[in-house]
């Protein structure tokens, strides 16, 4: 059971991961979606360092209650902010971001849940 626990951790940090690169990889592409925030190529930047952060808690199982917790804070936000927009309206490539935050957001929240324990 232990070598699951491992496992599904290790998984669940993977996407922040790839996320976390790819915000400093493009900042100027994400920057066009909060283009109406100040300074968003910095929030860019700040948000990916960010992931890279939780990836590593969540793997090394260092903080990774408060780090999911806050995870699940971020997802809520994107979702809100930049998916449901556009996902309202049936834009294909933002139905499918919303679902896929609402669905590491419920995986964030049930994760810090089994942790309190």
């Amino acid at each position: 059971m232990k070598i699951l626990y491992s496992l599904g951790r290790f998984l669940y940090a993977v996407p922040f991961l790839g996320f976390g690169i790819i915000h400093f990889l493009r900042p100027s592409n994400m920057a066009k979606q909060i283009e109406f925030l100040p300074f968003a190529e910095g929030l860019v930047y700040i948000t990916g360092l960010a992931l890279l952060l939780a990836a590593i808690s969540i793997v090394i199982n260092f903080k990774a209650r408060l780090t999911t917790l806050l995870l699940a804070l971020y997802l809520l936000l994107t979702a809100v902010i930049i998916h449901l927009p556009d996902a309202v309206n049936l834009v294909q490539g933002n139905v499918t971001a919303l679902l896929k935050d609402v669905g590491l957001m419920g995986a964030a929240l049930t994760y810090s849940g089994i942790l309190k324990k």
